[in-house]
């Protein structure tokens, strides 16, 4: 059976412009060409994001009318020409009138008819105004580069939203205002309109307020306008207004085209032509709205939760806690005061040998999404199901959601009581009247599973309804698919001849109904007629039932074993604790100083929590906020997974990931695209930014320095070739190297050292503006990594290859030189340099710099102590300078002020002078940068700030050590620490505040980075000083006195260790013990201070001898 979308949308179109609307009226899609100008697609079944609002007040209350859609009790009707919602309320006949007049402007005229009422009228729009693919991939993303610019006209406020982010050479433009009514309110995102609490209600926000007139900057980009009050005498007309163009190459400082609009406005007529009337979509009488679990009391947490820790409150209430078995448990009171949602990731289990593939992920968010961006394989093309949509639950078809039968109607499970997430599942609690729905959702260890499992507490049978918003493909609405039904299973394939179908032929899934019989389905069983209007939205109906458990197979191809297990959430929650203690090498700090306890307890939550988010982004690419992924950075996957697994001692692994980014070389350039898809899809960006050339370099040097095994380096490997990537003969890793330093040597500027910027750097937001700045500015962090990576060559090669050995040490040498005598000026560190030509040298991002407004920039200070590229008296001056001009309560930012925002037009750098939001790189503290100055920190041995460091940027009570930290998810990575200015020009104006902590600063975008392995990696290796070398041990910890005394046990050798620090001072490690018997090591060489030492592994191996060995680490 095939299920296909069948809507039969009302259209109107000029030229290329062409304006969807569903059979209920509510809106599918506004477009012009590639451009999508509304933001979420809408459906029939829970309607559209946009809407008019009438409002009618009286006296002693206010009445909201909303006019469109299936959210309204409007009649549709459409004639070819325009549509028309027309009705009754309060005493009010409306009608509503949508025309879209040319290819580039439309009217929304609302028609009112009345005795007097006082009302006013809001409109509300959802907008892109970006290429639709784009869109779909990550509206977040899209919002952030939508500048909003709110103008007072003859008829009150107009917004004018201008896409920064150029879509194919254009700048889409669209313009939102009232011809005839005098706009009195606005507001420009849909966390401003629905609110926090809509997760909760199901009802926008500011229905019952006036607009808060304020331009806020944010993810979800949603215009409302709110007219003036006005009585209805007998006949009133409102007029609303659209115009768009493709494309606005200026910033935004005026009100345009109000000739265009009104005299396209003065054509209107009501033509008469013949109406088609839309039938009324009835939903059936027994459904009903949402269903919110009622609060769980202090009796319910204990009796549920009883061995707490590290809890959280807030306003004097609890709101969330761990519990020994890391467990993190959200109650419902917290929910409804994060903008971001809290969400999960739960993945099989990953092999430890080799790259994993055909492995199933599955997003899941406490807001009733059970399943989402269900896929095996690629996260990205292989989805069973779609993604959530928004941050706000706005859109209910997304993913998996359950309706039950409760008080004789079918409601949507939305808020629970407590929310609870383990590394494999998730479990939602919904406490009603009498009885206690418990629901989880939870992967498997061995096989690509997901399982849902439904149970009533008190044993009480209820029907259900899953909803499935099925993709088979990359998004929803885009493919139909294939179901059959077996028994008990329904397989669900990819139909033929589409993208999925032809890389991936025998890809299926199966959804196993257990426990229940059952009914399959799609959306007609909503509907009174019973017809179909989205195909592809997967309902199963159970019988009344106390409990079943639906399983997901997910079938990459033909060879999997489809046998079904025997589930439970304990047994498989056991297999992934022992996989996991196995990955974390056992790690568990203990002291016996109960004033530190709080502190080590945050550690080892945070070591586990941050290794399931490291294991999310190396295995299943994708994140919360940034569902698309599927590939790997090549920059990203060089640090966060491969630190990660070369510091927990898994070199197999680590071998396979290098000669992985090795394959994907390309022979032409020797450089490696910007991110690949690592699985049968044969994708990578043809191009990447100036620093990516360096990193693969990096961790070769890496791994063997770690691990001695330099034989990595006669792996024959294959190359990629231009345009395709087509795979050409193998070469040893030895020649790739070799092909990378000619590309290298290529970018040298005039004879010198100096390595050209190209793409970019490591600073996203940094891109060049042109050609020109590509060609001749220099980045000193890139020529600080370029010291560091081939300098860490050289010495790797010096045994085997001495030729190649020397001639990278002479490069590193003149790098050095370089970068010392040309980079550093008055005793600063320029940010960049741009060579005009060899003699004459300008310097950005430094005191001397008159264009740009910046002066100081963090990443080639930290990298450069990093690599002990500068004097310990330049080290200094580096850690002087940060800690004046860049640290805050929140960590270091990465510069010390905002690229300049002048509506979204570039002049030097891209992102950073296009962002309208402030987010991600854009607000300075981007959390990656901030685990690399803990790095730097230790290098220098300053314990003090390294150990602060840590903690600052911990998201477990984060409140607890940044004052003016913003309530977030406690167990996730964020990505960046953005202070809650609404909008660029504030930001920029206000930044000092951040200094002060006179603001406030939110979490950012979760899960996906190479943050969580960079900063675990930090944590052993450079604070607790625990790593190899050729496999010997290194000892060479950074830890504070406060901390003598402290704990470790970590597994190394195969064997377990506790290691105990005896810490009098931070001088150097003077005495070492291995169950009693004392060992000397070897001193260590560094630039800044006295290092540790390293212990031979010929001679620790032998004293390794006990089940629980103990090394006692003494520091004076």
């Amino acid at each position: 059976m095939i299920l296909d979308q069948n809507v039969k949308l009302v259209s109107f179109k000029k030229k290329d412009t062409q304006f969807d609307f569903l059979p209920s009226g509510d809106v599918f899609q506004f477009l012009s060409k590639d451009i999508l100008i509304n933001q979420f697609l809408g459906n029939t079944l829970t309607g559209s994001a946009n809407n008019i609002y009438l409002r009618v007040y009286d006296e002693e209350n206010l009445k909201v009318i909303p006019l469109l859609g299936n959210k309204s009790s409007s009649k549709f009707k459409h004639n070819g020409d325009i549509a028309v919602w027309s009705g009754e309320a309060e005493g009010i006949e409306y009608k509503v009138t949508f025309k879209l007049s040319n290819e580039s402007i439309w009217f929304w005229t609302v028609d009112l008819k009345g005795s007097n009422q006082e009302v006013d009228l809001l409109y509300a729009q959802d907008i892109s105004v970006s290429n639709k693919g784009a869109t779909i991939t990550n509206e977040l993303y899209m919002s952030q580069y939508l500048d909003h610019k709110v103008i007072e006209g003859k008829n009150g406020f107009v917004i004018s939203s201008r896409q920064n982010q150029s879509q194919g050479e254009r700048f889409p433009y669209l313009q939102q205002g009232s011809v005839n009514t005098k706009i009195i309110g606005y507001s420009t995102d849909a966390m401003q309109f629905f609110g926090k609490e809509y997760k909760l209600t199901d009802e926008p926000a500011l229905l019952y307020k006036d607009l808060p007139n304020e331009n806020y900057q944010y993810e979800l980009s949603y215009t409302a306008l709110q007219t003036e009050k006005f009585n209805i005498n007998e006949k009133t007309n409102v007029v609303f207004y659209g115009i768009f163009k493709e494309n606005y190459e200026t910033a935004i400082t005026k009100i345009e085209f109000i000739d265009e609009i009104e005299d396209e406005f003065k054509k209107i007529n009501n033509v008469k032509k013949e109406f088609i009337e839309n039938e009324p979509i009835e939903i059936k009488e027994e459904f009903s709205g949402t269903l919110v679990s009622e609060r769980f009391t202090k009796e319910d947490i204990e009796n549920y939760f009883p061995k707490r820790k590290m809890e959280e409150t807030y306003n004097g209430k609890l709101v969330s806690f761990f519990t020994e078995d890391n467990r993190h448990i959200v109650l419902q009171e917290k929910e409804l005061e994060v903008e971001r949602p809290h969400g999960h990731i739960i993945t099989t289990g990953i092999d430890e040998k080799k790259v994993s593939s055909g492995l199933i992920t599955s997003t899941n968010y406490m807001f009733g999404v059970f399943n989402a961006q269900v896929v095996v394989g690629n996260t990205n093309l292989n989805k069973l199901m779609s993604t959530t949509r928004g941050l706000l639950n706005i859109l209910k078809n997304s993913g998996q959601r359950i309706y039950v039968k409760y008080k004789d109607k079918f409601r949507i499970l939305t808020m629970p009581a407590a929310y609870e997430l383990g590394i494999n599942h998730s479990k939602w609690f919904y406490k009603l009247e009498d009885d206690v729905l418990v629901i989880k959702s939870y992967a498997a260890k061995e096989k690509a599973d997901i399982i849902l499992s439904v149970e009533s507490e008190k044993n009480k049978s209820y029907e259900f309804i899953i909803t499935n918003q099925l993709v088979m493909g990359s998004n929803e609405f885009e493919q139909s698919c294939n179901m059959e039904k077996k028994g008990n299973k329904i397989i669900i394939s990819a139909n033929e001849n589409t993208f999925l179908h032809n890389n991936c032929p025998e890809i299926h899934y199966n959804i196993n109904v257990l426990g229940t019989n059952f009914e399959v389905s799609d959306d007609s069983i909503f509907y009174v007629d019973r017809e179909t209007r989205n195909g592809t939205l997967l309902t199963i109906k159970t019988e009344e039932v106390s409990k079943f458990k639906l399983v997901i197979q997910g079938c990459i191809d033909n060879n999997r074993d489809e046998s079904l297990e025997d589930y439970t959430l304990e047994e498989e929650k056991k297999k992934f604790y022992e996989l996991y203690n196995r990955l974390t090498c056992g790690f568990k700090l203990s002291i016996d100083k109960e004033e530190c306890n709080n502190k080590i307890d945050k550690i080892n939550e945070i070591f586990w929590w941050y290794t399931h988010n490291a294991l999310t982004h190396y295995a299943v690419p994708h994140g919360l906020e940034q569902p698309g992924g599927a590939a790997w950075g090549t920059r990203d996957v060089c640090q966060g997974p491969l630190e990660y697994f070369l510091m927990t001692q898994k070199y197999d692994l680590a071998r396979e990931i290098i000669k992985e980014i090795f394959r994907h070389q390309f022979k032409e350039t020797g450089e490696w695209p910007q991110w690949f898809m690592f699985d049968n899809y044969n994708m990578q960006q043809d191009d990447s930014h100036g620093d990516v050339i360096f990193w693969p370099l990096k961790v070769i040097g890496d791994y063997i320095k770690i691990t001695g095994d330099d034989s990595i380096l006669e792996e024959e490997l294959e190359y990629r070739h231009f345009p395709y990537g087509a795979i050409t003969e193998k070469e040893t890793i030895l020649s790739h190297i070799e092909d990378a330093m000619i590309s290298i040597k290529g970018r040298f500027l005039y004879d010198s050292a100096l390595i050209s910027y190209a793409g970019g750097d490591w600073d996203d937001t940094l891109q060049p503006a042109n050609k020109e700045l590509r060609e001749k500015l220099v980045s000193s962090w890139t020529m600080a990594l370029a010291y560091q990576t081939i300098k860490q060559l050289a010495e790797v090669l010096e045994k085997r290859y001495p030729k190649q050995s020397k001639e990278l040490k002479e490069i590193s040498d003149n790098i050095k030189d370089a970068f010392n005598n040309l980079l550093i000026k008055d005793g600063v560190i320029a940010g960049f340099a741009y060579c005009e030509n060899e003699n004459n040298i300008e310097y950005m991002l430094h005191p001397e710099d008159k264009k740009t407004g910046i002066n100081y920039r963090l990443l080639p200070m930290t990298r450069s102590i990093i690599s002990e590229l500068v004097s310990n008296e330049q080290a200094e001056k580096n850690i002087d300078l940060i800690e004046e001009h860049l640290m805050c309560p929140d960590g270091v930012r990465l510069m010390n002020h905002p690229a300049t925002y002048k509506g979204g037009v570039i002049e030097f750098f891209q992102r950073a002078e296009q962002a309208a939001n402030v987010g991600r790189e854009i607000g300075l503290q981007y959390v990656h940068a901030h685990v690399r100055f803990i790095e730097a920190m230790a290098k220098i041995g300053r314990v003090e700030k390294a150990w602060k460091a840590i903690f600052t940027i911990n998201p477990i009570n984060i409140r607890e050590e940044v004052k003016n930290a913003v309530i977030r998810q406690s167990n996730t990575y964020f990505s960046s620490s953005d202070g809650d200015f609404k909008d660029r020009y504030e930001f920029q104006e206000n930044f000092n505040k951040l200094r002060t902590g006179e603001v406030d600063v939110k979490g950012g975008w979760r899960i996906y980075s190479s943050g969580p392995g960079i900063y675990l990696n930090q944590l052993v290796s450079n604070i607790l000083g625990i790593r190899f070398e050729a496999e010997d041990l290194i000892l060479d910890p950074v830890i504070p006195t406060d901390l003598d005394g402290l704990n470790f046990e970590y597994e190394i050798y195969n064997t377990k260790v506790k290691f105990v620090y005896n810490i009098k001072g931070n001088n150097r490690v003077n005495e070492v013990e291995i169950n009693g018997t004392k060992i000397k090591g070897i001193e260590l060489n560094n630039l800044y201070r006295n290092a540790g030492i390293k212990l031979l592994e010929s001679e620790i191996k032998p004293l390794l001898n006990k089940e629980i060995n103990v090394i006692e680490v003494s520091m004076i």
